[in-house]
């Protein structure tokens, strides 16, 4: 693999790149089940003929040096060119190459010959046009001369709009049409269409430097200097497209107003090719498409069908573009949007207006959604009515005061946190888990403040949780929590939907693992990653063993209750406790206080950003997350054990 200043480059040899190139793209069939053939090695020609040519059409053969592709060889094909005759980088085939190639493919209906205006390129056709002629074959020639960069050049070159002259002529021979209504409607299109191109740099040869070069508009393809240098700023890799494509759109439009296309321009106005010479990005393209279509100058002229954005005539890597104008009429928009068969011509696409739409923020309403809205609504606003008299209960809110003071009690310990959750995360990561979790719980105790929280209603609560998390908290954590209480939610509700209810405890493991789950399948950590989780899951774990515990403890008490007949508590009463069960906070707390303190003896992390911290820093050091969640669970036991007491 070859290397130069410039960087590395994908080649075996540098004089054997365009044989082996070429060789590459004849492995490949046309999706019509068409392909191509080539010329002997041995020869020393470089020829790419259509394999279904029946020689009962005109023959459209083209080509010059290499350097440029897809051009010209990517184009051979039904539809467009029936053989390409390919020179070395940038240096135009021999008169026996062309020769050869129009003897191989030409019938009794004869062959065009679309050449490039370079010296090279009408010496060695031409020549091989009189040869051809004293053989006998019909044989005429069009040269394209579509550069209108320099205005006095007697002239000018050929460029990109060769590729529209190939594609129209290649859609009336496939229909049948003769080589001297082909010929002239070849020379109409040449004569009319105007090109004109820009560039930051010239294109690498293969095994050599880059030649450094300011960059330039109206460069050639083969690196031509250009009209005029680009004045562009020098304390940034980056230029401003804009002035960019306003500057080569001003010219080419001079330049095209210069050119007689046979008076008034027809009523459907023009086609624009736009073309990648070689190194432009995807993105860049399409910004250029977008450039260039809301221009005011082409928007005069009324482009009303694009071919491009596509590297389609390039100069190997040349980082520019170009800009090719054909006046349309019926005739020519037929053939262009005619189907053909090689996929290096991407087709023409209509312009149309562009159109916005306002996206949903809200999901689909339903009658329940409306009910629970209506329910919100009348809380917020006994809340807001008994705020103004300054009653501060807020028992009039759906649910328990309790939930509440618990939800105060894990924000506020978030809050007072943030400084020591910082300093933990900066020793793994950028130092903000503590500013984050605190952001999170801030957007909660605004929408507290603000009698948004359905405290009574758990499912509605999370809901509105998930939300508050996703745009306040910020950072992918806000995202992970946010998925958690809105997977969570989701269950709450299923299991609320569902004929009888499980006890209370069971029914937040349920809806907590669930959402924990969520979280991990689209966050792809897992125990022991040293995260948030590895505090977490032991604490749903706690949970789960006290609902086990106190379902045990339910079912043999029933038993002796049945056996002694115990009055002391009637059947009744016994389900609505079992029914209630009971969350333990204080075990979960301990759960998720023994998960984050070993977090400190984990010596490699396998997910966020300490998974690229050296093990020399995490170690003895508490996952901040972890933390975080561990101080929550804490809070909520101290929470429950004052209400209790």
């Amino acid at each position: 693999m070859s290397s130069s200043e410039s960087g590395r480059q994908f080649i075996n040899q540098p004089r054997q790149v365009v044989g082996e190139a070429l060789e590459g793209c004849a492995r490949l069939r046309h999706p019509d089940g068409s392909g191509v053939r080539l010329s002997d090695p041995a020869s020393g020609m470089r020829l790419v003929v259509r394999d279904d040519w029946a020689r009962d059409q005109v023959a459209l053969i083209s080509g010059g040096g290499s350097g440029h592709e897809p051009a010209h060889a990517g184009f051979v094909g039904a539809g467009m060119l029936t053989a390409a005759v390919c020179g070395e980088l940038f240096a135009s085939p021999t008169v026996d190459a062309v020769l050869a190639a129009i003897r191989e493919v030409t019938g009794e209906a004869g062959a065009l010959l679309i050449v490039k205006n370079y010296t090279g390129d009408r010496l060695n056709f031409g020549l091989a046009a009189e040869r051809a002629r004293q053989e006998g074959f019909k044989v005429e020639m069009v040269i394209v001369a579509d550069d209108v960069a320099l205005p006095d050049n007697p002239q000018p070159r050929g460029l990109a709009g060769t590729l529209l002259v190939h594609k129209v002529t290649g859609a009336l021979a496939a229909r049948g049409a003769g080589l001297k209504e082909i010929t002239a409607v070849a020379r109409r299109v040449a004569d009319s269409c105007s090109t004109l191109g820009v560039a930051f740099n010239v294109g690498r040869h293969p095994g050599k430097p880059r030649e450094q070069r300011a960059p330039e508009l109206g460069l050639g393809i083969h690196g031509e200097p250009g009209a005029m240098a680009l004045e562009l700023g020098s304390d940034s890799d980056t230029h401003g497209v804009h002035a960019v494509m306003d500057t080569v759109v001003t010219a080419l439009v001079q330049g095209h107003a210069r050119k007689d296309v046979g008076g008034d321009l027809p009523a459907s106005g023009h086609l624009l090719l736009i073309n990648d010479l070689g190194g432009c990005s995807a993105l860049e393209r399409s910004l250029l498409l977008e450039e260039a279509l809301t221009h005011p100058s082409l928007q005069a002229l009324g482009i009303h069908a694009v071919v491009g954005p596509q590297p389609l005539m390039t100069s190997l890597d040349m980082h520019g573009f170009s800009l090719t104008l054909l006046p349309l009429d019926s005739l020519l928009e037929e053939a262009l949007s005619a189907s053909c068969a090689p996929v290096a011509w991407p087709g023409v696409q209509p312009v149309t207006p562009l159109a916005h739409f306002s996206p949903s923020q809200d999901a689909v309403r339903t009658a329940s959604d409306e009910a629970s809205d209506a329910r919100r609504a009348q809380a917020k606003a006994d809340c807001q009515e008994r705020a103004a008299r300054g009653v501060k209960s807020r028992a009039g809110l759906p649910g328990d005061p309790q939930v509440e003071q618990r939800l105060r009690a894990a924000l506020e310990i978030l809050l007072a946190s943030e400084a020591d959750l910082d300093r933990l995360d900066a020793i793994s990561g950028d130092g903000d888990t503590g500013s984050t979790f605190a952001s999170g719980a801030r957007a909660v105790i605004e929408a507290l403040e603000d009698c948004e929280l359905a405290c009574g209603d758990s499912g509605e609560l999370m809901i509105t949780i998930g939300k508050q998390l996703a745009h306040g908290m910020g950072g992918s954590s806000g995202v992970l929590l946010s998925t958690l209480f809105t997977a969570a939610a989701t269950r709450w509700k299923e299991q609320s939907d569902a004929h009888g209810q499980a006890p209370l405890g069971q029914r937040w493991h349920d809806a907590l693992s669930h959402g924990v789950a969520r979280m991990q399948h689209y966050g792809g950590a897992s125990r022991g990653d040293r995260s948030l989780l590895d505090a977490l899951l032991p604490a749903l774990e706690a949970l789960q063993e006290s609902v086990q515990s106190e379902k045990k403890a339910s079912v043999q008490s029933e038993k002796q209750e049945s056996v002694q007949g115990d009055q002391s508590a009637s059947p009744v009463e016994s389900k609505q406790e079992m029914r209630a069960g009971r969350v333990d906070w204080a075990a979960m707390a301990r759960a998720a206080r023994q998960g984050a303190d070993a977090t400190a003896e984990m010596a490699k992390a396998r997910a966020g950003r300490s998974a690229y911290v050296p093990s020399a820093h995490l170690v003895g050091n508490s996952d901040p997350g972890a933390e975080a969640v561990a101080r929550v669970f804490e809070a909520l036991a101290d929470a429950a054990e004052e209400a209790a007491g």
